[in-house]
């Protein structure tokens, strides 16, 4: 009786723990997206990056890249996020540093994380660092100019998700 009493137990508990993974509440206007590809990714680079609990577009499909940084030691993560009217949000993170240009404002994702981010009219592009690794949010609409069809990304929308990163 005892035997059976420990077995249930056990059982009881494995998938207690199996099932009470922490859920992540997404806010309105933010999609989730298939996280075991981002988690397969991260396998076959040195470190473990923060990565978004959920992106401002609809997920189609997920592209990843780890890779060297030519030149360097350096290694890299790229995640490519493509909405289905091809709508592209990439997330990249580095042992190295990424070039901020001149032009970049700089922006509070939290009282102890700086960034710079900046419109070039092509993409919007959020950069930051933490805990030694450097991080690049990037949005490129499918569709460039006025007659915007596809969904825009705004500045404080790519910050909410960089704030997801960390928290």
């Amino acid at each position: 009786m005892k035997k059976q009493r420990w077995l249930v137990l056990l059982i009881f508990s494995f998938l207690c723990l199996s099932g009470c993974k922490e859920e992540v509440i997404v806010p309105e206007g933010y999609y989730q997206y298939e996280k075991t590809k981002v988690e397969e990714a991260i396998e076959h680079i040195s470190f473990t990056p923060d990565v978004p609990q959920y992106v401002p577009i609809p997920v189609e499909f997920i592209i990843s890249d780890p890779f060297t940084i030519a030149g360097t030691d350096y290694e890299a993560l790229d995640i490519s996020f493509y909405s289905r009217e091809n709508d592209l949000l990439t997330f990249q993170v580095t042992e190295g540093q990424f070039d901020i240009s001149d032009d970049a404002e700089d922006v509070e994702i939290d009282s102890s994380i700086a960034a710079y981010y900046i419109d070039n009219g092509f993409a919007k592009i959020l950069t930051w660092t933490k805990n030694g690794l450097s991080y690049k949010l990037e949005f490129r609409s499918s569709v460039i100019g006025d007659h915007q069809s596809s969904r825009q990304v705004s500045k404080e929308e790519l910050i909410k998700v960089v704030q997801s990163t960390h928290s």
